[in-house]
């Protein structure tokens, strides 16, 4: 398991609720390929430890890609 940070990371002072948002440039631009790459990446490096640590159950996890001016969003299965 390799460790970073997301790209962006936030928990509501409610806690009740974290998102995770990584963030790739579709060099070729396939913008579904980098969103589910970046879907990978959350999952692989566990990005979601830390919101689980402070006790977040409920974690929306979005993979975003970007070409030129194009742009997909993709959110993690449930």
């Amino acid at each position: 398991m390799e460790e970073g940070c997301a790209d962006i990371l936030s928990e509501p002072d409610t806690g009740d609720m974290g998102i995770i948002i990584e963030v790739k440039y579709a060099h070729d631009g396939d913008l579904e390929g980098a969103c589910k790459e970046a879907l990978k990446q959350i999952e692989y490096t566990k990005y979601e430890d830390d919101l689980e640590d402070d006790g977040v159950e409920n974690i929306l996890k979005y993979g975003i890609a970007c070409y030129k001016k194009r742009c997909k969003v993709m959110l993690a299965p449930g």
